[in-house]
């Protein structure tokens, strides 16, 4: 993939040491109490360029739009922000405390690619895409003539030989830029580099490998009929809308963490979990087990089910219905993942649950912590799974065969930061 150097929009290093009042989680994570919270804790929190208050539909109210825009560019004329005058890479280090309690650091830079189709050799896609939030979001675009958050890409490189570049330019970076997601325990760690030689380096690094899109599938497409648009205004074919902002951190780099999202079922009709339990152990072989022994692994024909009473199985799927799943149209790499197993199969066969109700969530509660997982059935859902952790080098053969896994098969934790780096159309 062809990636680029830009003069990125940061907040003016002069007026803050520090961003960690002034940065946010992506828009479409936040809740109105959190936002209402980063608007406090700074009147220039970037919260206010990415999230309106009330929405009407699949937008907001339009004075958000226009306010977004207001307020960017009075911004830019109180130099609260500023353009670099020198195209640079953003080399991002985020510490973080996963789910699972450990700590880690991933690595990842923010640079600029061009849109390109959807394909094994370019970009690949493992989301499906709705029209909401896309029109939501290309209002924005269209009335900001911004790129205020990037797209989450991974790429493969087994010796890791970008990440070594971009270590060693580190030194040579003419900004460090710090921030902190203390709500979440990440600290942001951002150095713009604009060392010549590095960026030749990662850019010819990077140019035979395609990219998978971990999270902004619908900012990726947002940008892409935005191009489309501009093309047909300005009546060109290479103008700025044609690139991107992204964010690449490679899948072999062991600071990259992809982990599972856990599923309860609630409300499902006349359920009864012994009706069910029969019905998985005909697809499954079945062990009790402690707490204890829950072996969460990327082994995907492995997982676990728990009862409200916490009573937990291990289930293994019989070979036979391996290859059943195959029969009924089920791709053999889907066919050894645990949520597509969860879903075909359980949710499916034995539960009667529809495509459409998976969709609109009708029965299914997801969960990225353990601890919400057992507060739910506590609480009153009917049962619950516990999922395996995610290969990133697996969802890569996946997506380069075009396929499609259901929703919340993956979670990339942590999240970008919005605020450290933004890009004017015109960069």
């Amino acid at each position: 993939m062809k990636i680029l150097p830009f003069c990125g929009t940061i907040y003016n290093p002069a007026k803050f040491e520090n961003l960690t009042d002034i940065i946010a989680p992506p828009y479409d994570v936040i809740t109105p109490a959190e936002r209402r919270f980063f608007i406090n804790r700074s009147p220039v929190n970037v919260v206010q360029l990415i999230l309106g208050d009330q929405k009407n539909g699949d937008y907001f109210e339009e004075s958000f739009y226009t306010d977004a825009a207001r307020l960017f560019n009075q911004w830019c004329h109180d130099e609260i922000l500023i353009r670099l005058e020198q195209p640079a890479i953003f080399y991002l280090h985020q510490f973080f405390r996963g789910p699972d309690g450990v700590k880690h650091l991933r690595k990842g830079f923010i640079a600029l690619m061009p849109i390109m189709p959807y394909g094994p050799d370019t970009v690949l896609a493992h989301e499906r895409t709705h029209k909401g939030p896309i029109l939501d979001r290309l209002h924005l675009v269209e009335t900001t003539k911004m790129n205020f958050s990037q797209i989450f890409f991974t790429y493969q490189d087994k010796e890791n030989r970008i990440n070594q570049l971009l270590d060693e330019a580190i030194g040579k970076a003419i900004l460090k830029i710090d921030g902190a997601d203390d709500a979440n325990g990440i600290e942001n760690v951002c150095y713009v580099i604009q060392d010549d030689e590095t960026i030749r380096d990662v850019a010819r690094l990077m140019d035979d490998k395609p990219v998978f899109i971990a999270d902004g599938h619908h900012r990726y497409e947002t940008l892409r009929q935005y191009r489309d648009m501009e093309r047909k205004i300005q009546g060109l074919d290479e103008i700025d809308a044609n690139y991107v902002m992204g964010y690449f951190s490679c899948a072999f780099d062991v600071g990259l963490k992809v982990y599972p999202t856990h599923r309860t079922i609630h409300d499902i009709p006349n359920f009864s979990y012994r009706t069910m339990r029969e019905g998985i152990w005909k697809y499954f072989d079945c062990t009790e087990v402690d707490p204890e022994d829950v072996q969460l692994t990327h082994s995907s024909r492995v997982f676990y089910m728990s009862d409200p009473e916490g009573i937990i199985w291990r289930l293994e799927l019989k070979e036979e219905y391996f290859r059943v799943l195959q029969k009924l149209g089920v791709d053999p790499l889907l066919a050894g993942m645990d949520v597509v197993i969860l879903e075909e199969l359980i949710f499916k066969q034995i539960l009667g649950i529809t495509e459409e109700d998976l969709q609109n969530r009708t029965y299914v509660n997801y969960h990225h912590e353990k601890s919400e997982f057992w507060s739910a059935l506590q609480k009153g859902d009917q049962a619950g799974w516990l999922m395996n952790y995610p290969d990133p080098n697996l969802l890569f053969d996946i997506a380069k065969k075009g396929l499609m896994l259901p929703q919340k098969s993956t979670y990339f934790f942590p999240k970008l930061p919005t605020g450290v780096v933004m890009r004017r159309f015109e960069d």
